[in-house]
């Protein structure tokens, strides 16, 4: 795990993760969906559909995108480690809330099928989709804090991206390769339990 020179766990009072990926395994078959919507290997699928100007094309492509969604979200499992950093969070009594591009009724079933603890949810329908930073500003105003006391967790380059617009800070989450656009998190981690043991030694 690495911390950038400037981060401090003390300075972090509530933390907004991201979910496919980050808390659950629960990734679409993007390569698959993209193929059936005739777009190229990492173009953005709902930049694809904001583009198209037909009514009946627009449909077909955001009913596809919703089978897609909650067919991964019928067979989530949890991210090795995440739930045991969700609850060692909660101890802290920190604010927690979850940020994500999913549609709701996907997010819903991830998080009922796995029981995330994490009530405040917010989906592409609640606020501009990431990279938009308007779901932490949602959140913040909610909580009352200022996205600089916030940390976004995540782990694909939006993530990092809607941090960033937001002013907050952001954890990057990769337990594989290390993607080449990591430098730009404030903190990289690789596992959920290494981590756990950094903010604890962060907080002595």
């Amino acid at each position: 795990m690495t911390l950038g020179s400037d981060f401090k766990f003390n300075d972090i009072r509530g933390v907004i993760f991201d979910l496919d990926g980050t808390l659950a395994h629960s990734n679409p078959d993007f390569p698959g969906l993209r193929r059936e919507l005739g777009v190229s290997p990492g173009a953005d699928v709902l930049a694809h559909v904001d583009s198209l100007t037909d009514a009946s094309a627009r449909n077909r492509a955001l009913a596809t995108i919703h089978e897609y969604e909650c067919r991964a979200s019928h067979t989530s499992s949890w991210v090795d480690g995440a739930r045991e950093l969700i609850a060692f969070l909660h101890a802290r009594s920190l604010p927690l809330a979850i940020l994500t591009r999913n549609i709701p009724e996907a997010a819903q079933l991830t998080i009922n099928k796995l029981g995330i603890d994490i009530d405040l949810v917010l989906t592409r329908h609640d606020a501009r989709p990431k990279p938009h930073p308007e779901g932490i500003q949602i959140i913040c105003r909610q909580w009352q804090l200022a996205p600089a006391d916030i940390l976004y967790v995540g782990d694909y380059l939006f993530d990092l991206q809607t941090a960033q617009n937001a002013g907050s800070r952001c954890a990057l989450y990769f337990p594989g390769a290390v993607p080449d656009y990591a430098h730009e998190a404030d903190l990289l981690v690789a596992c959920y339990h290494r981590f756990i043991d950094a903010w604890r030694k962060g907080d002595e």
